[in-house]
């Protein structure tokens, strides 16, 4: 009875190792490094293996070329694929997948507008991260090839990331009080 008990603990806490944030950060890490790597020698741009930004506009414009026949600028690989970059797709479902999986996805109900405000956030984020190359993932490899506006950025957005929980933080406490 000890050996079955014994058994489902080390089960367990393997479970918790592999769920570890740090370790999940590596393991995207090396993920990505190998697709950079992939890219690269398929004709792919540098710092270009898992960039939100330059793969939603890739899945965006490649699919606009397809079905309205027009001419949008494509990343070299996108170009040459018979089907623009589907990591976006992967990550939604994944997502959305992990979320069902462990009980944290919920439907908000919000009104017309804030559905709006949402989209169009989305959309300036995106613009943006465009403009100004502000795809974290992107970031991070590009910080790898010794840039250091990247790490500046990356340093940045950190700190604008615990700012932005702070006062999501304080908002939350005003609202309970």
């Amino acid at each position: 009875m000890s050996d079955k008990s014994g058994s489902e603990h080390t089960g367990q806490s393997h479970r918790d190792w592999m769920r570890h944030p740090a370790f999940l950060g590596a393991l995207i890490g090396i993920l990505a490094a190998f697709t950079q790597a992939l890219l690269i020698s398929a004709g792919g741009p540098v710092a270009y293996g898992f960039c939100v930004a330059c793969h939603t506009r890739d899945l965006v414009n490649g699919l606009t070329n397809i079905v309205a026949g027009t001419h949008l600028a494509l990343a070299p690989i996108s170009a040459n694929a018979v089907l623009p970059v589907m990591s976006i797709v992967g990550v939604l479902i994944g997502g959305y997948v992990a979320a069902k999986k462990s009980k944290e996805h919920k439907i908000r109900k919000g009104t017309n507008l804030e559905y709006a405000i949402y989209f169009l956030a989305g959309v300036i984020v995106l613009q943006l991260a465009m403009i100004f190359g502000g795809c974290p993932y992107r970031a991070a490899l590009r910080t790898g090839y010794g840039d250091l506006s990247a790490l500046v950025f990356i340093i940045s957005m950190a700190a604008g990331v615990i700012a932005g929980a702070y006062i999501m933080l304080k908002w939350a406490e005003r609202e309970e009080a």
